[in-house]
């Protein structure tokens, strides 16, 4: 009794020091504490089920989410690696490591594999080049996907829709939009970023008219290529609209834009452009938007809260949820 008593009392002890560092830490820093304040409790008692930002075994995921984060607070284009986490942001995880600066991750529909940019330098360098990394989530097996000798492929995107494959194609001064790769694949006709496909024929993409402040950028949908192509603006070209994404059944798009004041919000419409609403209507920054695959939600990214971190939106009941809460690692782009 007095053993059973000295163990719980113990115990108590270890939670109340350990409370308030959980709190105040990022997510990989409370993991390590939650591992010493086991190894400290006596590994012979069985273990709680894993909830939270503890790390999930692999195989776990249902519904996962991936998406970067920095290692560094000054600006996003330094640093970042590939971390993946489920859908109520439990069990967070690291995919990529080492000095690479990888971004732009993107789910395969098997939910099992993921693609994403590597550069070779440690900062967002088209110059120094970069390829497609295709990553199992549950092996750790990588494998080059697509590679261009002296060019960078990068801001890739999976259209949920057959897993259509859209991305900069980036070689020194000739910057295009490539959709697909190897036989097949081809390049759109006009000056275009940020692509996501709507079926192998057509893609919204960013269109920026000129290169001066304010940025004036545009989305538009283009169907076919080459002669005959045909483009449709769906939004105005005044404002920065950007970043588009896709639901599954190809009906509504949504995407990140500065149209109603200085800061950005994720706004939801028609795949033509109609019926345009703002989603998050929220202070700060939101953007990066990426339906869920169900089309019943929004994952995004915001600093409303002072720091950058993910976001998802109900489409119904417009509920937001804050999904990360690592203050010192800033997360951003995130893809269901």
């Amino acid at each position: 009794m007095t053993t059973m008593v000295n163990w719980y009392g113990r115990r108590a002890l270890l939670l109340l020091i350990a409370i308030p560092l959980l709190q105040s830490t990022g997510d990989a820093q409370r993991d390590k504490i939650r591992f010493r304040i086991t190894n400290k409790l006596g590994v012979s008692r069985p273990a709680a089920k894993r909830s939270g930002s503890q790390a999930a075994r692999p195989q776990d995921y249902r519904n996962p989410i991936v998406f970067v984060r920095s290692e560094t607070t000054r600006v996003a284009s330094e640093g970042g690696n590939i971390w993946i986490m489920e859908e109520d942001g439990s069990g967070i995880r690291q995919l990529t490591f080492g000095s690479s600066y990888d971004e732009h991750p993107a789910l395969f529909s098997d939910r099992r594999h993921v693609l994403y940019s590597e550069f070779n330098s440690s900062t967002f360098e088209p110059r120094n080049g970069a390829k497609l990394i295709r990553l199992n989530i549950v092996t750790g097996q990588r494998e080059v996907y697509a590679e261009a000798p002296g060019c960078a492929l990068h801001h890739v995107t999976l259209s949920p829709i057959k897993d259509l494959l859209v991305y900069q194609h980036d070689c020194g001064n000739r910057l295009s939009q490539r959709v697909g790769w190897g036989p097949g694949s081809y390049e759109l006709p006009m000056l275009a970023r940020n692509g996501v496909a709507v079926s192998e024929n057509s893609v919204v993409f960013m269109h920026e008219k000129n290169q001066v402040t304010p940025r004036q950028v545009a989305l538009v949908r283009m169907d076919g290529h080459g002669r005959g192509a045909k483009a449709v603006f769906l939004t105005d070209d005044q404002y920065l609209h950007r970043r588009p994404a896709v639901s599954l059944d190809g009906r509504w798009i949504a995407w990140q834009t500065n149209a109603v004041g200085d800061q950005d919000e994720v706004f939801l419409a028609r795949i033509d452009g109609s019926e345009a609403r703002n989603l998050t209507n929220s202070p700060g920054l939101d953007g990066h938007p990426w339906f869920s695959r169900d089309g019943r939600w929004i994952v995004f990214e915001s600093d409303r809260t002072g720091s950058q971190e993910i976001w998802k939106i109900n489409l119904a009941s417009l509920q937001q949820y804050q999904l990360t809460f690592d203050r010192a690692h800033p997360s951003r782009t995130p893809r269901w």
